[in-house]
């Protein structure tokens, strides 16, 4: 008797998932502080207590312009947390989506006018495919309005969201930071381009996106990929194979080079504890 593959599984299991997403007429958002969750908000209760807007852009995604439906995101997240997303204690939202795909940003770009929160796509009946995937982008999908507001520029563009977590930085993804680097040093360069490129799908010691592969546990990177490869892969992964992976023509050698100079970094982490060696 023939047997499903776990891949045949796997594409079942995205197709169920999706399918609820577009049958779904209710849905909601996760609210998370610190990954501990504190309610869901529904798309009704959104429409009750805060202001719709029609909105033109031109999406990246689509290549083309488009019209939507959507909420502030500075309201949507006024209403969430209130004035917890004020304090001090907090530096960073991370935005998750159904498909794994999980952004971070920082609080004061998230507090900048030109952010919304898509709630309906006005030129199709559901939702138009998104992106070369064909992806459902529902139930809710964050766009930006203004000409230099990009994903390459460290702001969020995820679709599908599912859930969004007021955290500390340094608290939630504490294996990635390179504590005993120079600020002003090309590992710590290469850091804050890892955490506003690289980190919404890939993780390093377990910690960040799940889309991509971790690029140092159990292994660096670098013990498998030589560093040239690693760059021109980086650069334009679409030279190499199909993938979900964005090309990054506008990083310069001195880009590559810094996160190059991180993931070596990484490598003086003790692999199970990730503890740094001296």
């Amino acid at each position: 008797m023939p047997t499903l593959s776990n891949f045949s599984l796997f594409l079942i299991l995205i197709f169920l998932t999706f399918s609820s997403l577009s049958a779904e007429e209710n849905p909601k958002i996760k609210i998370l502080l610190s990954e501990k969750q504190e309610r869901s908000i529904s798309l009704d209760e959104m429409k009750r207590s805060l202001k719709q807007y029609k909105i033109t852009i031109d999406d990246p995604y689509y290549s083309r312009e488009k019209h939507y439906k959507a909420f502030k995101l500075i309201d949507f997240l006024n209403f969430a947390y209130g004035n917890k997303w004020n304090s001090r204690n907090f530096t960073d939202i991370t935005f998750k989506a159904y498909d794994g795909y999980e952004s971070v940003s920082t609080i004061s770009i998230l507090k900048q006018e030109g952010g919304y929160l898509v709630f309906r796509d006005l030129d199709y009946q559901d939702w138009e495919p998104i992106s070369f995937t064909k992806a459902y982008p529902g139930p809710f999908y964050i766009v930006w309005t203004g000409k230099n507001q990009t994903a390459k520029n460290s702001f969020p563009w995820p679709w599908q969201l599912a859930s969004v977590n007021l955290v500390s930085f340094k608290d939630q993804f504490p294996k990635i930071i390179p504590k005993k680097a120079n600020k002003k040093s090309s590992v710590y360069a290469g850091y804050e381009l890892f955490k506003a490129r690289c980190l919404r799908c890939h993780s390093i010691n377990g910690e960040g996106g799940k889309i991509g592969p971790d690029l140092n546990a159990p292994r660096n990177i670098l013990e498998y990929r030589k560093a040239n490869f690693v760059k021109s892969y980086i650069k334009d992964p679409s030279q190499y194979r199909f993938t979900h992976m964005p090309d990054h023509k506008d990083l310069t050698d001195q880009d590559l080079d810094n996160l190059i100079s991180y993931f070596t970094y990484n490598m003086k982490k003790n692999p199970w504890s990730f503890e740094e060696i001296n």
